[in-house]
């Protein structure tokens, strides 16, 4: 690998980081020992990112966050990867029909990134994201929806290079190859986060290549969702999918941002 090269991907992977850890900022030690990177080598490259303002050091906490210049070029592409007025109507219409919290999830390199979130009228929200939240593939049922309708050496990809920070969480890795053969043969996933009490129930969203680029879920307690709640519930997911789908089939595709 050209110098060049290693260096615009030690970068983009010191990026990824404190997108991640955005809201609460990357400290040093988790960047050197993430990247795995030495210590002149992490502080030259956070420096040069500091320099150009795609990185911002807060000197109170001693933790680095995205900068301005990552705002300034979201605003700029904003209009060509956006795509909310094709999922709105959806997520207000299952709202409506569901009473449960709807989320809208894409994929972002080899993570999931919450786009979006709305609270229908039952009166326990199941709020197990906020928008901005940023997951490795793999985790959550957004995640395993998009790895289910991908073809099999793409999701074991992903799910390679996300092997680390998956085997740091709270799910077991030898448990995801499962749940994806059990969403493709029922076509949706359905996940339960015990420790919450919550059911989830996630369906892929397609490009206009065919691409699986982002996934639209329901969430509620797992006493809700279940008998003609669930069917109910995945009727109206699928109905709203394909609506969205259909109206993607006939616009430019709207850039996965696959990583590799």
């Amino acid at each position: 690998m050209a110098e060049g090269t290693q260096s615009i991907d030690r970068a983009a992977t010191i990026l990824n980081i404190v997108a991640r850890e955005h809201k609460n900022g990357a400290s040093f030690a988790d960047i050197m020992n993430e990247t795995q990177l030495k210590r002149p080598t992490t502080r030259r490259l956070l420096m040069a990112l500091v320099e150009h303002g795609f990185v911002e050091f807060d000197g109170e906490n001693k933790r680095y966050h995205l900068g301005p210049k990552i705002y300034e070029f979201g605003l700029q592409v904003l209009p060509f990867f956006d795509f909310q007025e094709v999922y709105r109507p959806s997520l207000m219409r299952l709202v409506e029909s569901t009473g449960d919290t709807v989320f809208l999830n894409r994929l972002v390199g080899d993570d999931m990134v919450c786009i979006a979130r709305e609270t229908g009228s039952f009166p326990v929200k199941a709020f197990v994201l906020d928008v901005g939240v940023q997951r490795p593939l793999g985790l959550g049922a957004g995640g395993l929806a998009i790895l289910a309708a991908m073809d099999e050496a793409q999701a074991q990809a992903m799910l390679q290079r996300n092997q680390k920070r998956l085997k740091d969480s709270d799910t077991a890795p030898e448990r995801i190859p499962l749940l994806i053969e059990e969403a493709r043969q029922k076509g949706y996933v359905s996940r339960e986060v015990s420790r919450l009490g919550i059911r989830t129930v996630a369906m892929a969203i397609l490009d206009s290549a065919g691409t699986p680029f982002a996934s639209l879920s329901v969430s509620t307690i797992q006493e809700r969702m279940r008998g003609d709640h669930l069917e109910m519930v995945v009727n109206a997911l699928e109905r709203e999918v394909r609506r969205i789908n259909d109206k993607l089939s006939r616009m430019r595709p709207l850039h996965p941002l696959h990583s590799r």
